[in-house]
């Protein structure tokens, strides 16, 4: 799913997506190798791979598993609340 700036607050959009083995991770859309959406993207185990060119990225981290991307995404804090989904964009991924 995207979650457009205008819509966070933050100044990019957000790719939320969840796990095979289950939680929400949230990541900057945007894919660091070439301007791609990531959340037209593949789940796979704890990565987001790129639509165009297969870079993985990993969900905890932002870091890219898999070239051509080099540069690592931006990760942010989601979690879930009384049944819903909360975004804290600009708030790195944590375990909490």
């Amino acid at each position: 799913m995207r979650v457009p700036a205008e819509d966070s607050g933050y100044d990019t959009d957000i790719a939320v997506v969840h796990a095979e083995e289950g939680g929400f991770f949230a990541l900057d859309d945007e894919c660091s190798h070439e301007a791609v959406s990531l959340s037209d993207g593949f789940v796979e185990e704890q990565t987001l791979e790129c639509p165009m060119h297969a870079s993985a990225f990993c969900l905890r981290t932002g870091v890219p598993e898999t070239p051509p991307a080099m540069k690592p995404v931006k990760t942010h804090r989601v979690s879930v609340e009384e049944d819903n989904l909360v975004l804290y964009p600009g708030t790195p991924f944590s375990e909490e």
